[in-house]
C-alpha cells in the first residue's frame, strides 16, 4: 500500500521511544494499508500523534517541533518552502520509491509499466530542497528485477520486503551521530519528471493504439489502482488485466 512507508518509520520511532508526530493530509489519511483500516484509523487506533492539513505552513510546525528537528517525507502532496527547509536546518529528507533522476515525480509505477521500463527496482532518499526530487541522494538502493506481464500491486509487494530493510537503515544511519552520509549530487542533464495520475481521469483506453500499447496501458492502471476504462454505450467499463494474441485468421 503507498503508505507502507510511513508504518514502518512509525512503528521504529515508538519502538525506540522517540518523540515524532504525523503531519499528513485528507487523501492519504482515507488511503487504506489494509483490507479494512485506512491510515487515519491506524492512527487513531495506534493513539499516534498526528496533524491533518490542507497546506502545510512554518506556523503550524512550530507548535509541535522545534528548529533543527528531523524530518522524513513520504509521498507528500505538498512542495517545501523554503522558510520551512531552513527550519530543518539541512534535516529534512524526501523517500522517493523510483530512480533518480530519471524518475522523478509521482505515478513512477504506472510510468514504468507504460515505458516498459521493468528489469530493475530503486530505492532513494535524498536531502529535500525547494525543487521536486532534486536534492542530494543520501542512501541509495538497486536492485535487478524482472516485472513482465507484472501488475503494479505485484511491483507494490516486492517494493515493500525492501522498504523495511532500506527504511530501518536509513533511520539508524541517521540516528547514529558519529554515521557521515555519502552525499550524490544528481545529474540533471539526463532528469525526467513524471506526472500525477489518477485512473478516473487518465485511464482511458484509446482503441486505436496499437495491442502491445493497449495491454500495457491496462496493467499500468490496474490494481491497487482503479483500473483502466472504456464505454459500452454509456456504461463505464474497467479493465484490470489483458494480453495479446496472434492468429492466422484475421477476424473483423
Amino acid at each position: 500500500k503507498e503508505n507502507a512507508p510511513m508504518t514502518i518509520i512509525i512503528d521504529f520511532l515508538t519502538k525506540k521511544k522517540i518523540d515524532f508526530i504525523v503531519i499528513s493530509d485528507s487523501i492519504h489519511l482515507k488511503k487504506l494499508i489494509s483490507k479494512s483500516e485506512t491510515f487515519g484509523s491506524y492512527l487513531k487506533k495506534n493513539k499516534i500523534p498526528f496533524l491533518s492539513l490542507k497546506k502545510l505552513k512554518l506556523k503550524d510546525l512550530k507548535k509541535f517541533t522545534k528548529f533543527g528537528a528531523y524530518g522524513l517525507s513520504t509521498n507528500s502532496i505538498w512542495k517545501f518552502t523554503d522558510d520551512i527547509i531552513k527550519y530543518f536546518d539541512g534535516n529534512l529528507y524526501n523517500y522517493h520509491s523510483a530512480d533518480l533522476p530519471t524518475e522523478r515525480g509521482a505515478g513512477c509505477i504506472t510510468w514504468r509499466i507504460l515505458l516498459k521500463k521493468e528489469k530493475y527496482n530503486n530505492l532513494n532518499i535524498h536531502k529535500v530542497d525547494n525543487r521536486f526530487d532534486q536534492g542530494d541522494i543520501v542512501l541509495s538502493k538497486k536492485s535487478k528485477k524482472n516485472f513482465k506481464n507484472a501488475l503494479p500491486v505485484d511491483i507494490y509487494k516486492y517494493q515493500i520486503k525492501l522498504e523495511l530493510s532500506f527504511l530501518l537503515d536509513f533511520l539508524k544511519k541517521l540516528l547514529n551521530k558519529k554515521y557521515k552520509f555519502k552525499i550524490i549530487k544528481q545529474n540533471n542533464s539526463n532528469s525526467y519528471y513524471w506526472p500525477r495520475l489518477n485512473s478516473d481521469i487518465d485511464g482511458q483506453i484509446n482503441w486505436n493504439w496499437n495491442a502491445e500499447d493497449i495491454v500495457s496501458f491496462i496493467k499500468g492502471f490496474s490494481y491497487p489502482f482503479n483500473g483502466a476504462f472504456s464505454f459500452i454505450g454509456k456504461s463505464k467499463i474497467r479493465i484490470f488485466n489483458a494480453s495479446s494474441h496472434t492468429s492466422k485468421i484475421r477476424f473483423h
